[in-house]
């Protein structure tokens, strides 16, 4: 039995393969308020926990399981809404996978997670989509992501429910994923770049000047083949 920060118990069954989630006694996540049941399969435990916490933070159901395991049977076993699974484990073949919901499961979409800070390229997007998973997102890094993901997974599923942000930094807190809280805008101006003076020309000494200028005594000739011409 492994005991989670956020106060819920989670009890694994190894021979079943098979995650129970029990509500504890402090009545933080009531039954009766649960909206969606969400399968969530991740191959790091600090990404299964960050998931598990961010849907119940929005009163969400969360059956935890490993990636390594037979997913679609799991899937099958009870209703589900939403499977957000890590497609990097090397342990199966993701896109089987979502041929297989999309022909067993139609009504549940299939979130597929990769490392994070990866760009997804539009041509693997398309082809995940084409072999039946809803959309590909990064894993969770920082508490901006968090939203961020929760935001676009509710926009792919078509989800029309709001986000309790309250909750959810509450429960990111929780975990020491606390999103930093942005700074008051300081009222001390920027620092001024100063602008050097223009340097003055350097005078020309009067001496200089006269002997620059030609003399009005001085008178030309017109000279050809060193003969002064008349």
């Amino acid at each position: 039995m492994v005991v989670y920060p956020w106060h819920r118990v989670v009890k694994y069954n190894e021979r079943n393969s098979v995650v129970q989630t029990l509500t504890s006694s402090s009545g933080h996540l009531s039954l009766s308020a649960v909206t969606k049941t969400v399968l969530v399969a991740q191959s790091q435990s600090l990404q299964a926990q960050l998931w598990k916490l961010v849907m119940e933070s929005q009163q969400h159901s969360v059956v935890l399981t490993a990636p390594r395991i037979d997913l679609l049977e799991v899937a099958t076993a009870q209703p589900l809404d939403l499977m957000i699974v890590d497609m990097t484990t090397g342990l199966f073949n993701p896109y089987a996978l979502c041929r297989d919901c999309r022909s067993q499961l139609p009504n549940t979409p299939v979130i597929l997670t990769h490392p994070a800070r990866r760009h997804i390229e539009p041509v693997e997007r398309r082809w995940a989509i084409y072999q039946g998973a809803t959309d590909i997102i990064p894993a969770l890094v920082e508490a901006g992501d968090v939203l961020d993901a929760l935001r676009h997974i509710y926009a792919a599923v078509k989800w029309p429910l709001p986000i309790d942000t309250d909750a959810l930094y509450a429960a990111l807190e929780q975990l020491g994923f606390m999103p930093e809280k942005s700074n008051s805008v300081s009222s001390t101006s920027p620092p001024q770049v100063a602008i050097p003076a223009p340097t003055p020309a350097p005078s020309i000494d009067s001496e200089e000047q006269t002997a620059s200028k030609p003399s009005s005594s001085v008178k030309y000739r017109l000279m050809y083949r060193g003969r002064p011409v008349n």
